[in-house]
């Protein structure tokens, strides 16, 4: 798959977001929003992601299943 930056229309480069010591999650600033659990310590260490170096963006698609 080619991916296009939807900021700067610049070609992406496809790759992995891996975790460390602990599991990925998205947290948001507001205090009644639900945080978005990425990646798991035991089932899924990576999610896939998109690079634009062009805006520095990062761009991936989030699993409800992790």
């Amino acid at each position: 798959i080619i991916m296009e930056c939807p900021y700067c229309n610049a070609k992406m480069e496809e790759g992995k977001l891996k975790q460390d010591r602990y599991a990925l999650k998205w947290k948001s600033n507001e205090r009644r929003s639900k945080n978005v659990k990425l990646t798991s310590f035991l089932t899924q260490t990576y999610v896939d992601a998109y690079l634009c170096r062009g805006c520095n963006k990062i761009i991936i698609d989030i699993n409800t299943e992790v």
